[in-house]
């Protein structure tokens, strides 16, 4: 039984959405949601993770330490990102933009990240 390459999760495909248009007047979504939607992308890309461990461990290979070591520090900004989503719904109304913005930079930056590893692992593991 051959493993599997690892899959990028759904949360690459979803992050860092485009801003609504203005001329539409939709709603955006409160702090509230949008705090809850990225505690969701994070725990997407948790899961990516696992992921890519059980995929590298069903392997047996043993030169894969540049890839643990990579998921681990994946894993320590993860750490922060989710430290950062929690002071977006406390956020002053001045703070608000400049938070949101860094946040919505910090997702797309870990799903560029976590895409890179995918790909590099997709070459190195049998499908």
């Amino acid at each position: 039984m051959k493993p599997k390459k690892p899959q990028a999760s759904k949360a690459t495909k979803t992050t860092a959405e485009q801003p609504c248009p203005e001329d539409l007047n939709l709603p955006r979504p409160s702090r509230e949601d949008y705090a809850g939607t990225v505690e969701e992308q994070i725990a997407d890309f948790e899961e990516t993770l696992d992921g890519f461990e059980t995929d590298m461990e069903s392997t047996g290979w043993d030169d894969l330490s540049e890839f643990r070591n990579r998921i681990d520090d994946l894993r320590a900004r993860l750490k922060s990102l989710r430290t950062q989503s929690e002071e977006l719904e406390d956020a002053e109304d001045a703070e608000w933009p400049v938070l949101h913005e860094d946040m919505e930079k910090a997702l797309l930056d870990m799903s560029d990240a976590i895409r890179d590893v995918s790909a590099e692992l997709g070459q190195v593991l049998p499908e």
